[in-house]
C-alpha cells in the first residue's frame, strides 16, 4: 500500500495514501497534517499502517439517514415484506427524524445512548427500543464492511435488554374445546387451531399450505414458504428463516386433514367449479385459490375465545405446541427444528421455563437412580445452612 506526502504551505501538509480500486474507482484517504517534514513522514507511515489494518474510513461517509435507507434496499430481497415494512416504520416515523441527519463517521456511543434514553422517556418499551438499536447497528456494521468506517459505534452504546417474558400457552383442554366449538360452524378455522397446536407452525406458513405440501405416504408437512401482507397486497416467501422443514404428522392429524380435504372437494362439486392446480389447505374459496390470510386467522379465533370465555390469541397455540413437546420428553434440537428456529438458543431462551420443568422431573429420575427412593425421608425446606462443626485445637 503506498503513500504520499505534498507540502501545502509552511508546516502544513497533506497526507494521502492509496488504497487499491473498487467498481474501477481509485480508492483513498487523505489526511491534512501541520507539523515539520519528519512529523509528516511518521504521521504517514502510520496512516498507511492504520488503513492496512481496516482502523480508517475508507471512500465517502454521509449521514445516518442515507446509510439505513441503502441498507433497507440492499435486504429487501432477503427479507420477508413484512419484516422490511416494520423496520422501514421504524427508520422513518423515529430514527431518521432525530439522528438521522448525523454524519456516521461523527456518531458516538454517547449520540446512541441519548437516543435510546429519549425513546424510554416518550413511553417506548425496553423491546421497542431494542429494535431501534438492531436496526441502526445492523446498518453501521453494513458501512464498516463497505469501508466507511473503521469500526462499529453502535459497538460502544449501551441499549437497554429487552425484558424477558414467558411464553404462555392454553391448556390442553382448552385447545381441544376451542377446536370443538370451531368445527360447529367454521371447520377452516378449527383446522387452523389443529395445525398451529400440533405442527407450532407461524401464521403466514399455515396460510401458506397447500395439498402438494402434505406427503400422505410419508406422513409429513412440509413448510416451505409463508403468506405475508402489506399494504393489503398478499405474497407468498421464504419462511423466517429461508429454509423447508419437513414436519411428522400422526395418524389422527393425518386423518384430520384427510377430512378437511373431502370436505373442500364436496364444496366445490356442489358449488360446480373446479379446483385450482395447487389449491391452499387453508382456504375458504369453492375452488382454493384464495388463502386465508394470518390477520383474518387471528381475529376469528379471537372471536371464537371471546365467545367461550377463554383468555387467549393465535399465537399461544405455537407455545402450546412447544411446551407440551417438552412436557412429553422431546429435547431442545427436536422442537427447535419443528418450529423452524435457526438456533436452538433461541428456544432455549423463550421456553426456558419449560425447560426448568423438564430439569426437576430429570433430578427426581437421576436422584432415585443414584440413591434410591426416598421413604419417609426429611422433606427440604429453605432454611438457613447449618453451622461448620468446631475444629479441635493442635496446639
Amino acid at each position: 500500500m503506498k503513500g504520499s506526502l505534498q507540502e501545502l504551505g509552511e508546516g502544513r501538509w497533506r497526507l494521502r495514501v492509496f488504497a487499491g480500486r473498487e467498481d474501477g474507482k481509485l480508492r483513498q484517504v487523505s489526511r491534512n497534517f501541520k507539523g515539520t517534514k519528519r512529523q509528516a513522514e511518521s504521521a504517514l507511515a502510520k496512516l498507511v499502517a492504520d488503513v492496512e489494518r481496516q482502523q480508517v474510513a475508507i471512500g465517502p461517509v454521509g449521514t445516518l439517514g442515507e446509510l439505513v435507507d441503502r441498507w433497507l434496499e440492499d435486504i429487501a430481497p432477503h427479507r420477508s415484506a413484512y419484516t422490511v415494512r416494520e423496520y422501514r416504520r421504524i427508520v422513518t416515523k423515529t430514527i431518521k427524524p432525530a439522528i438521522g441527519g448525523l454524519r456516521i463517521d461523527k456518531i458516538t456511543g454517547r449520540h446512541l445512548d441519548a437516543f435510546y434514553g429519549n425513546l424510554h422517556r416518550k413511553g417506548l418499551a425496553s423491546s421497542t427500543v431494542h429494535q431501534h438499536h438492531s436496526v441502526i447497528h445492523a446498518s453501521l456494521g453494513r458501512a464498516v464492511k463497505w469501508g466507511l468506517l473503521p469500526s462499529n459505534p453502535a459497538d460502544r452504546a449501551t441499549p437497554p435488554r429487552p425484558a424477558r417474558s414467558t411464553a404462555s400457552a392454553p391448556a390442553v383442554a382448552d385447545v381441544q374445546e376451542l377446536i370443538a366449538e370451531a368445527e360447529k360452524t367454521d371447520t377452516v378455522l378449527a383446522v387452523a387451531i389443529a395445525l398451529a397446536a400440533i405442527t407450532g407452525a407461524r401464521r403466514g406458513e399455515l396460510c401458506a399450505l397447500r395439498w402438494s405440501d402434505v406427503d400422505w405416504s410419508r406422513r409429513t408437512l412440509a413448510i416451505a414458504r409463508s403468506l405475508t401482507v402489506v399494504n393489503r397486497q398478499v405474497s407468498e416467501g421464504p419462511t423466517k428463516t429461508h429454509q423447508r422443514r419437513d414436519i411428522a404428522i400422526d395418524d389422527a392429524l393425518g386423518a384430520f386433514l384427510a377430512r378437511r380435504r373431502a370436505e373442500q372437494e364436496r364444496f366445490c362439486g356442489t358449488v360446480g367449479v373446479e379446483w385450482i392446480n395447487d389449491p391452499f389447505v387453508l382456504s375458504r374459496s369453492a375452488d382454493g385459490s384464495e388463502p386465508c390470510l394470518p390477520d383474518g386467522l387471528s381475529h376469528q379465533y379471537q372471536r371464537l375465545a371471546d365467545r367461550i370465555g377463554l383468555s387467549t390469541h393465535f399465537h399461544e397455540l405455537r407455545h402450546f405446541a412447544a411446551t407440551t413437546a417438552f412436557a412429553g420428553g422431546a429435547d431442545v434440537r427436536t422442537v427447535a427444528g419443528r418450529l423452524g428456529h435457526a438456533d436452538p438458543s433461541v428456544t432455549l431462551r423463550v421456553y426456558a421455563h419449560a425447560l426448568e420443568a423438564r430439569d426437576r422431573e430429570l433430578a427426581g429420575f437421576l436422584g432415585t437412580v443414584v440413591l434410591g427412593a426416598v421413604d419417609g425421608g426429611p422433606e427440604l425446606h429453605e432454611a438457613d445452612p447449618p453451622a461448620p462443626p468446631e475444629l479441635e485445637s493442635t496446639g
